[in-house]
């Protein structure tokens, strides 16, 4: 359950959004921007300053890249086409969907999701979590 939440912060892509992981209490916080362009931070513990870890978000050269090795498993040329055209990112999805790939798309991202965040977790010695049944 915790690694799907972990998932979702990851692919949350609005710059306002900042999630953190409270590893003492294994559950995940939110964060938003102030209207002067700076966190909030107020759940941040100064005493116990290893307790709260930012969730990383998913970087755009990432999730191009998985749309290159998905088309590239599909040997697709109207993906490849996609890829190239501008906005590839809309033009991808709609190609997708357009060619009924829509639900293998998305297993394949979520895979690649679970990993990232799987490493990450193993990167910062949380390894309880990876261990919890989904």
């Amino acid at each position: 359950m915790l690694i799907e939440k972990l998932m979702v912060a990851y692919m949350d892509t609005k710059t306002s959004n900042i999630y953190y992981l409270d590893k003492n209490e294994q559950t995940i916080l939110l964060d938003a921007i102030e209207h002067n362009g700076l966190p909030n931070l107020e759940f941040l513990d100064a005493e116990e300053p290893e307790r709260f870890i930012e969730i990383p978000k998913v970087m755009n050269v990432e999730s191009f890249s998985w749309m290159v090795e998905f088309e590239s498993s599909n040997q697709n040329s109207e993906l490849l086409h996609a890829l190239n055209e501008e906005k590839p990112f809309d033009r991808f999805t709609e190609k997708v969907i357009e060619l009924n790939l829509h639900e293998e798309w998305q297993t394949f991202q979520k895979d690649k999701v679970k990993n990232r965040i799987e490493l990450w977790l193993t990167e910062n010695k949380v390894k309880e979590m990876q261990k919890q049944p989904e």
